[in-house]
């Protein structure tokens, strides 16, 4: 017998029997993260590590709003919390309003118990996530009474150059019952959420320290080049984000097959840039590169939501993505 077939055409039927398969996750969020120095002022490209730029306030309020938006679609126990959390976190002055969401209504009713966000290493999409999980933990407060210590909250930026984080890594974080302090009123479940540091989900690469009037000659190049195949000097194109985008995804099917060995995922959030999530959507969906260059930039905080169709066993996009024509 042919061992080495035998084990390929057992992976291969695997996905055709539901009861071999693990559960998809019901929806998979893409968030931008919020305003942050540079989209502010690009001058901050000049002397700070791309990678170091932090949020600005109004970079904290969107993201904690995001938080919000992101409650706003789960199927949660207290929807009249969540309107509560809207009332306290609302969208910043002179804010889009953000993507319009069409034909969403969730098709499942299940509860979401269980989240899984991964995030982008950068200090912006960090602390993005930070702000979302401070609302979400409120939510859990409120609802089940569970509140996260502050020592053993989510820290969104470690120490540089050492082998070792910090207290709580922000690399692998869960919150569970060794981050809680209490645990009382009522009996309700609480979101449980587990978060991943992913390199894979970081911003294209428009090279290290960038000076502001060299660079608009290369946004001018770009433009003429087109979006997807131009690469910047010492960076990417958005052609090579597509090669990590591609990555990542086969990684996420795995997850998505693999019954035994994982812990449930009612939803996955990737807390990520603009261009990324615009590539993550092209390869899933697969779009060409003119259908990708059609549409522009998603503002900061922006949430972009695939719902699964169980019948079909496809997601489907949920958000109307802004285009150039618009």
């Amino acid at each position: 017998m042919n061992t080495y077939a035998t084990n390929t055409d057992r992976y291969r039927e695997a996905p055709h029997n539901p009861s071999e398969r693990g559960r998809k996750p019901r929806v998979i969020v893409l968030i931008r993260h919020g305003e942050s120095e540079s989209n502010k002022d690009k001058k901050v490209n000049e002397f700070t590590p791309n990678h170091l730029i932090p949020l600005t306030e109004k970079g904290w309020s969107q993201a904690r709003h995001a938080g919000v938006e992101l409650l706003r679609i789960l199927n949660l126990d207290n929807n009249d919390i969540v309107e509560n959390l809207e009332a306290k976190y609302p969208l910043p002055p002179h804010r889009h309003k953000g993507l319009t969401l069409k034909d969403y209504k969730p098709l499942n009713r299940r509860k979401d118990r269980n989240i899984v966000f991964y995030t982008s290493p950068y200090t912006r999409t960090r602390e993005t996530l930070k702000g979302m999980l401070d609302v979400v933990d409120e939510y859990n407060l409120i609802n089940s009474g569970v509140h996260v210590c502050e020592d053993h909250a989510y820290k969104p930026c470690g120490k540089q150059k050492h082998s070792i984080w910090p207290c709580i890594p922000s690399g692998h974080y869960e919150n569970n019952e060794s981050t809680h302090c209490f645990v009382g009123g009522n009996k309700s479940e609480y979101l449980q959420y587990r978060v991943k540091d992913e390199p894979r989900i970081r911003e294209q690469d428009f090279g290290n320290f960038q000076e502001v009037s060299s660079m608009q000659d290369v946004m001018k190049k770009r433009a003429t080049y087109g979006h997807f195949f131009f690469r910047f000097p010492q960076g990417e194109s958005a052609a090579d984000v597509f090669d990590r985008v591609a990555s990542f995804q086969e990684t996420l099917f795995r997850h998505f097959e693999d019954k035994h060995s994982r812990k449930p995922r009612d939803v996955i959030v990737l807390v990520t840039h603009g261009i990324y999530a615009r590539v993550f959507l092209m390869k899933w969906f697969r779009w060409t590169y003119e259908e990708f260059e059609s549409f522009t930039n998603v503002p900061n905080g922006s949430m972009m939501v695939m719902e699964l169709d169980e019948t079909a066993d496809r997601y489907k996009l949920r958000t109307v993505l802004p285009k150039w024509t618009e």
